[in-house]
């Protein structure tokens, strides 16, 4: 690898699976557990970065928005009244208020 290795990352485990991570670092010929975990983390952040440019492409996400600033034609507008349009029957009178001591008045016997 051409890069150069500046940060280092610490974890803690147990005695045992240092061992088997030592053990398995071995069998593919690394130089350690710390070489065999930092190319385990590299293939964990490729896939992870696969999966979102996989996803950024049909739902076309972006960070550049400067197409989409100050566009000046968009405008909101307020929606029109709303018309009655129900059929009304021509026999039919209007209900007419009544106060409410109108309404006791047939009764008050």
């Amino acid at each position: 690898m051409s890069e150069k290795l500046t940060s280092s990352v610490t974890f803690k485990c147990t005695d045992e699976l240092k061992i088997k991570l030592e053990r398995i670092a071995r069998s593919r010929k690394l130089n350690g557990s710390s070489e065999l975990m930092r190319i385990a983390a590299i293939e964990i952040v490729s896939e992870v970065e696969e999966m979102l440019n996989c996803l950024q492409m049909p739902i076309d996400l972006t960070t550049v928005t400067e197409d989409t600033k100050n566009t000046g034609g968009f405008e909101l507008m307020p929606s029109p009244p709303i018309r009655d349009v129900t059929p009304r029957d021509p026999n039919t009178k209007k209900a007419q208020l009544l106060r409410p001591t109108e309404l006791l008045l047939p009764f008050s016997n």
